[in-house]
């Protein structure tokens, strides 16, 4: 007992199953902080009706299977099919789901693996260099407004160079400097790297165009190189990306600063419009020469207000102009008193006939009418009322003596029914009560011989002994 109770002592405490298997999805997701590819063919899938996946992927090499999910926003970005029997690449995290315990692989990318390692690496490389904040927006430099000089990073002999002069020469008159370089095969991307150094050496450049003219996406290799990647984010000034496949986007396109579909398309981005600028500051110039004629037309009048006058010709003119405010001011001041008097005498008027002496005797006038007006009426009032108030006494005397006429009648019917149904009555037509007990004797059966009756007669009343009792 004692070896079990030390036992115990030294055992630590135990963790819940939810506890150990949150400790080992930690633990799982910590060792794999970073996606990896598996390589495998679907054996099961099944898909809720939430939208996500549930599949197996099974090794043909080994026998191992690996139980994986694919939430809904995930699949419907899925560039393999992901049915029974697809062989795929899955990029993803492996987890432990904590109510089962179940171990399973988190995939949110996948392609078919026919695509190759080449996808996988183009996958991981555009990872790491997402994850290194080469594609943020936030280091995106805007491009000049007017470019005096600008770099061209290319083939030669390609027709992409041809349409970039084109339409930049069109379009502005601009210095053009370009770096040559091979935009396709295993040397490419070496190339491309020195060019995008040598061309940003060039002080006046204010901005680069890198790229080719269309191709397949083989062709793009050399724009999805890390060196060519980490080149342009490194350049100087603002780099437009031209790889000319409007499909997928390549490295180049997400590292620059801007991306163009065509180079026809860059050139356009890059330059203003000659004609439309002369129009703008032909427009610029119009209204600038009005608003300085405006000003000019002014200061010019402001001057001439400024100029020194003649002293006194403006004693003449502000003696004149005092005499016009002294004749207003008599004018204002005739007219003033003219309504005052008028409303003074208003006012006498007025007081004159509120007096108290006034108003009291119109008041006593008023009462007198007024009187004289109300008495015969109240008169005439008070004997209609009297009369109304005989006639309705006359009425209620009537109504009750009929009332008491019809009780009284009631009454004495009542009474005549009670007295014929009274059991004193009764007895008087020869009949008798017998009483047994103080009751009403109605059953022989309830005495026997040798009991005591009492009988009550309509006069008088009698006791007995029951001698005989017929049933």
């Amino acid at each position: 007992m004692n070896d079990a109770l030390r036992l115990i002592a030294t055992v630590p405490k135990p963790l819940s199953v939810s506890e150990f298997n949150r400790a080992a999805r930690e633990s799982l997701e910590q060792r794999f902080a970073t996606s990896v590819w598996i390589e495998g063919e679907i054996c099961s899938s099944k898909i809720v009706p939430s939208g996500h996946l549930y599949f197996e992927l099974k090794d043909e090499r080994e026998d191992a299977r690996l139980t994986c999910v694919m939430w809904k926003g995930s699949l419907a970005k899925a560039k393999a099919k992901m049915t029974v029997g697809e062989k795929i690449l899955l990029r993803g995290k492996p987890s432990i789901y904590g109510p089962r315990g179940q171990f399973q692989f988190v995939g949110d990318t996948s392609m078919t693996a026919g695509a190759g390692a080449a996808a996988a690496a183009f996958e991981a490389l555009k990872e790491k260099l997402g994850a290194e904040g080469l594609f943020a927006d936030e280091r995106k430099r805007p491009l000049p407004k007017y470019p005096r000089v600008i770099g061209v990073v290319t083939s030669p002999s390609g027709a992409a160079l041809q349409d970039i002069l084109k339409e930049i020469f069109r379009r502005w008159p601009v210095r053009v400097v370009v770096a040559p370089t091979l935009v396709q095969g295993a040397d490419a991307p070496v190339q491309i790297a020195r060019a995008i150094a040598l061309i940003q050496r060039v002080r006046p450049v204010e901005v680069v165009i890198i790229g080719r003219g269309g191709g397949a996406s083989e062709d793009l290799a050399a724009f999805n190189d890390e060196r060519v990647a980490r080149a342009i984010a490194g350049c100087r000034v603002p780099v437009v990306s031209a790889v000319g496949h409007q499909v997928d986007y390549t490295l180049a396109d997400l590292v620059a600063d801007l991306r163009a579909a065509t180079p026809t398309a860059a050139a356009t981005l890059c330059t203003p419009v000659l004609e439309d600028e002369r129009d703008r500051l032909e427009d610029f110039r119009r209204r600038l020469r009005g608003a300085l004629t405006g000003k000019i037309s002014a200061l010019n009048l402001r001057l001439h207000r400024l100029q020194p006058k003649d002293p006194r010709r403006a004693l003449a003119e502000k003696r004149q102009r005092l005499d016009l405010l002294l004749e207003r001011a008599e004018d204002a001041l005739r007219k003033r008193l003219v309504a005052q008097r008028r409303a003074l005498a208003h006012a006498d008027v007025s007081l004159a006939s509120n007096h108290p002496r006034v108003r009291l005797a119109n008041h006593r006038a008023s009462l007198a009418r007024l009187t004289a007006r109300m008495l015969p009426a109240m008169h005439r009032r008070t004997e209609r009322n009297t009369l109304a108030l005989r006639d309705l006494r006359g009425r209620l005397d009537r109504g009750a003596r009929k009332i008491l006429e019809r009780r009284g009648n009631a009454l004495g019917l009542a009474a005549g029914k009670l007295d014929a149904l009274s059991p004193v009555k009764i007895l008087a037509r020869g009949y008798g009560v017998a009483l047994h007990d103080g009751r009403a004797l109605i059953d022989a059966t309830t005495v026997t011989p040798g009991d005591s009756i009492h009988l009550r007669l309509d006069r008088g009343s009698l006791d007995a002994t029951v001698t005989r009792v017929e049933k």
